[in-house]
């Protein structure tokens, strides 16, 4: 588990709400602007099939990581391990930016008509909020694998 205790997890934890307020005030600022017209409706934009397979890929992913028994990693921090991390600290950051985003933008019924989910706020919340945590909760493996390493081989 992640202690998120330690200052640098508090500090990135920190850098994910900074990045979902500043969504959510570009989500803002985009619904002032909205086009008064409505634009139609176009089938099979939505998505729900393609969703219904996101949500057993996640209801899979929750699965193994509840049952899964974690062996006990250690801190590996060098500096291509950190660079390979990167991109993956920096999807999360967009991530958090756009869950934000689609907070007051999608107010606007344009912004989801056609969007994964749409036409509702209800759905097109529900199908990114469902592509955001399982696809988090594959960059939060990755980064595991990639940021740390077995406690046993650390030794060797």
């Amino acid at each position: 588990m992640v202690d998120v205790r330690t200052p640098p997890i508090r500090r990135f934890l920190l850098l994910l709400g900074a990045a979902f307020a500043a969504g959510v005030g570009f989500g803002g600022w985009l619904y002032t602007r909205r086009d008064p017209q409505v634009a139609g409706f176009v089938p099979w934009t939505a998505a729900w099939p393609q969703h219904a397979v996101v949500a057993v890929v996640g209801v899979v992913l929750v699965a193994v990581v509840v049952r899964r028994r974690w062996r006990p990693r250690r801190p590996a921090l060098t500096p291509l391990r950190l660079a390979v991390a990167a991109p993956l600290l920096g999807l999360l950051v967009f991530a958090a930016f756009r869950a934000g985003v689609q907070v007051l933008a999608g107010l606007d019924p344009n912004f989801t008509v056609n969007a994964w989910g749409g036409p509702t706020y209800a759905g097109a919340m529900a199908c990114h909020y469902l592509d955001l945590a399982v696809g988090g909760i594959v960059v939060m493996g990755a980064l595991r694998l990639i940021l740390t390493q077995r406690a046993a081989s650390a030794a060797s």
